[in-house]
């Protein structure tokens, strides 16, 4: 099977460390960060049900011990779908809201982006709602005060789902930076064959071609003879 193919549990096995005895080792604390940080999709499974498939390897000083064939076992959990931008707050529309409009806020972005309970949100707008100048016509007047704190509230209890479209967002960005910066320095570079970049240094190379090929008088000196045999041709050309 070749790795364009290859599944992805497959691909993984084959690139984390293994012990001597060709195994894989978890400690305790592996099962939580992978769950929390989005390997386990988390809107199916509960950290619970992560932590229970592994009790039949589970060792004596409390790490775990994983065959090929467990390790496979687990795909099941494993998150496979589309990772989107992460949710940005700052770009939620400034304006009245009504009820309803939160409340499609907190289900489409707010529940997938955190951790944070629906009785909680709206617990939290309606303490905005009771600030000075945040109401209007019985809605919530969104402005940057309400965002920064819809954005605090994501950033304080982030979701196993978010963790995931940070990480991968952080690696598109550099990918994309390096991809520019070969570009650019491409583009820069000053070598063009048979071309020069600027006027100013076509004059130079043509000052240098003038003093180059101008007569240099020497006082020959006729005390000495050159051997010609000496003087051997270059193997091949040599090229500057």
């Amino acid at each position: 099977m070749t790795e364009e193919f290859k599944d992805a549990m497959e691909y993984i096995w084959d690139r984390i460390p293994k012990t001597k005895e060709g195994n894989v080792r978890y400690l305790l604390g592996d099962l939580p960060y992978l769950y929390q940080n989005g390997f386990v999709d988390s809107n199916q499974f509960t950290y619970e049900q992560w932590k229970a498939a592994f009790e039949d390897c589970k060792q004596d000083d409390d790490s775990y011990i994983l065959t090929k064939e467990k390790f496979l076992s687990l795909r099941k959990f494993r998150y496979v779908g589309p990772v989107f931008e992460p949710f940005d707050a700052s770009k939620v529309r400034e304006g009245e809201w009504t009820d309803d409009d939160l409340a499609k806020l907190y289900h489409r972005s707010i529940k997938p982006s955190s951790t944070v309970p629906e009785q909680v949100y709206f617990n939290m707008i309606k303490a905005l709602k009771e600030r000075e100048g945040l109401q209007q016509n019985g809605r919530l007047l969104v402005n940057k005060t309400v965002k920064t704190q819809l954005g605090y509230l994501i950033d304080r209890f982030p979701s196993p789902r978010r963790k995931l479209e940070i990480e991968v967002s952080r690696l598109r960005k550099e990918r994309e930076k390096d991809f520019r910066e070969v570009n650019e320095n491409r583009d820069v570079s000053k070598f063009v064959a048979g071309q020069f970049e600027s006027e100013e240094e076509l004059k130079k190379f043509k000052s240098l071609q003038n003093k180059a090929g101008a007569p240099v008088k020497q006082k020959i000196d006729t005390s000495k003879t050159v051997d010609l045999k000496s003087l051997k041709r270059p193997p091949k050309k040599i090229s500057g």
